[in-house]
């Protein structure tokens, strides 16, 4: 009987670690701490929407991946019932959108407070490239 237990408990704590590791895998992956990333470029919403307007495929290759710091006029500021925050440049239709994740819109609360649309803004994070608009994501404001 001691055995058995002794193995059930075993198997439990197996099972533990391999679910714990499978969730931080997944769910974790890219840990990117904006804030401290290197900028690789810099440069205004609507000068990279149009970069991406006129060639999606050269801008892919360029901004890719890259880390960004975005500036330029916000048109829109939405939170979802997630609570991320998606900031959006250029135009309402089409643009660039950047996406500010739930637990750093937390920690940035105050600073997403303060802007409006129709007030210049620079925020910095990781381009995913281009679907209706341009995408960023993992983003922070910059001061």
């Amino acid at each position: 009987m001691k055995a058995r237990f002794r193995i059930l408990i075993g198997v439990a704590i197996l099972v533990l670690a391999v679910g714990t590791g499978t969730w931080l895998y997944v769910f974790r992956k890219d840990t990117t701490d904006m804030v401290r990333a290197k900028t690789d470029f810099r440069i205004g919403a609507a000068d990279l929407y149009r970069e991406f307007e006129s060639g999606e495929q050269p801008a892919t290759e360029k901004y890719g991946s890259k880390v960004l710091e975005i500036n330029g006029q916000v048109i829109s500021i939405e939170k979802n019932e997630w609570g991320n925050v998606t900031v959006t440049f250029v135009d309402p239709m089409f643009g660039v959108t950047c996406t500010i994740d739930s637990l750093q819109a937390i920690g940035q609360a105050g600073l997403i407070g303060e802007i409006n649309a129709g007030d210049s803004a620079t925020l910095k994070g990781r381009c995913d490239g281009m679907l209706t608009d341009v995408k960023i994501v993992k983003c922070v404001i910059v001061k």
